[in-house]
């Protein structure tokens, strides 16, 4: 499922705890999502200290998710378009602190083109 990362691929979010609502109806809950410059990758610890990619999908517009270190808030929710329909990120409840493995999870592609150097 996972794909090679891209030239010049940088992340734009990285939301934690999230829940992603998928084009087909389902939902993604107690997840971290990292959206990058070309993808969307939802990671999830089914058991604890163990994580695994549940989805890796390409974004129909490189560069659509807007950058931001920042967490999301409120009725703040992230729009990934891909070429299977649209996924939306959303924060998700509580403080995820019970996700050790996903806490710990470093990022797949740097924030600039600067830490990638």
């Amino acid at each position: 499922m996972a794909h090679e990362l891209m030239d010049g691929e940088l992340l734009r979010r990285d939301v934690m705890p999230a829940e992603i609502a998928c084009p087909d109806g389902t939902v993604i809950r107690r997840a971290r999502a990292f959206a990058t410059t070309h993808r969307l990758i939802v990671w999830q610890e089914p058991a604890r200290g163990e994580i695994e990619v549940v989805l890796d999908v390409e974004l129909a517009d490189p560069y659509s998710v807007p950058a931001c270190r920042g967490t999301l808030s409120g009725n703040q929710r992230l729009e990934c378009r891909t070429d299977q329909g649209t996924f939306w990120v959303n924060r998700g409840g509580g403080c995820g602190c019970g996700q050790v493995a996903l806490e710990a999870l470093g990022a797949p592609v740097p924030w600039t083109s600067r830490e990638a150097a």
